[in-house]
């Protein structure tokens, strides 16, 4: 029980998370681990809805990072990679981008 419960306890320790919207003519993202903390390094995808690369770009010291909002007609699937395997992704549909836009203007 004691190896099951610290198997399950290392599997979560670098647990991230990605949260993405719309902002002005940019897309802002931040990438978050546990208890508050942001990774330093890493890397960000962006692929279009139909898995094409649109550009990969890094994370800020702050665990943010930004890109302008083009081509977002098909949405965007935005992958945050710090290494190791730690890997999260946030999900931006057409819809999702053209309410948040309508919502600034």
């Amino acid at each position: 029980m004691l190896v099951a419960l610290a198997i399950a306890q290392s599997a979560t320790a670098h647990q991230l998370s990605v949260f993405a919207w719309v902002e002005g003519n940019s897309v802002l993202v931040e990438a978050h681990l546990p208890k508050g903390k942001r990774p330093k390094l890493g890397d960000v995808l962006v692929y279009d809805g139909e898995d094409q690369l649109l550009l990969k770009t890094g994370l800020q010291p702050d665990g943010t990072a930004s890109f302008p909002l083009d081509h977002w007609e098909t949405g965007y699937r935005i992958v945050v990679d710090i290494g190791h395997g730690h890997q999260a992704y946030w999900i931006m549909t057409p819809y999702d981008i053209q309410q948040q836009r309508d919502g600034l203007q």
